[in-house]
């Protein structure tokens, strides 16, 4: 089962955001102080915020740091194989469609057997309309699209980079593979360098919840071929029958 939510990687589009604030504080001024990191006062009663704030403030000197790039031919890939993703699942619950649709005309079906295939076929509808929408909004903003998938990929290089530099676990999100122990050694060493402290305990112990509670995440297991592959080659890049977004 994967964590829910994106996690960390789902930070890149506020990295996007942060790296355009040039400012010396974060939040409403109505909202207590909890936070200094890199020079900006961070006010929030958040403490994913927090998170989100922290962390992608690091994560933009780190990616400096380590020389971080990206090329529009990464970019270009990246959104190549989304559209190849969603063609593909299209296709099949179009096809499951058309055979649920052939079922419903049996006259044999019981009355809950009807049910239960109606009510498949009402969410494939559905499902499908969702995507339709999808379609539509990636055609007519390509900008936004490509803004989207520069976060994505270079979280993901960042998050590659942390691995090869700190290892430990790697935990399965939705946007992708997280290395969970590299974060909490990367996020204590600039603690102790002084690159961000907490000014609220209370904050400052949910802050480290995420990184230090096994249990509200889904590990790849030790040793085994997803762990080893996971910052090899990223999912847009592979074969379409392997990708998994």
């Amino acid at each position: 089962m994967k964590t829910p939510g994106f996690g960390l990687l789902a930070l890149g589009l506020s990295v996007l955001l942060f790296a355009v604030q040039a400012q010396e504080n974060y939040g409403s001024q109505d909202d207590p102080l909890v936070a200094e990191v890199l020079g900006t006062k961070v006010h929030t009663r958040d403490p994913s915020e927090l998170r989100a704030v922290i962390i992608g403030k690091l994560a933009d000197r780190y990616a400096a740091e380590q020389g971080i790039e990206l090329k529009p031919e990464e970019i270009d890939a990246y959104t190549d194989s989304l559209r190849r993703v969603a063609e593909q699942d299209r296709r099949r619950q179009e096809a499951r469609r058309a055979a649920l649709t052939r079922e419903l005309e049996s006259k044999t079906l019981s009355g809950a057997e009807r049910q239960s295939l109606s009510s498949e076929l009402a969410s494939l509808n559905e499902a499908l309309a969702t995507l339709d929408g999808f379609a539509r909004s990636a055609t007519e903003d390509q900008a936004a699209q490509r803004q989207v998938a520069t976060a994505f990929i270079r979280q993901w290089k960042i998050n590659r980079a942390l691995y090869r530099q700190y290892g430990g676990r790697i935990i399965d999100q939705q946007g992708g593979p997280e290395p969970l122990d590299a974060y909490r050694t990367f996020l204590q060493a600039r603690e102790r360098q002084g690159a961000f402290r907490i000014l609220n305990p209370a904050i400052e112990a949910e802050f480290w919840k995420y990184f230090q509670t096994d249990s509200i995440h889904s590990f790849y297991p030790k040793g085994g071929r997803e762990e080893a592959q996971a910052f090899e080659t990223p999912w847009w890049l592979l074969p379409t029958s392997e990708q998994t977004p």
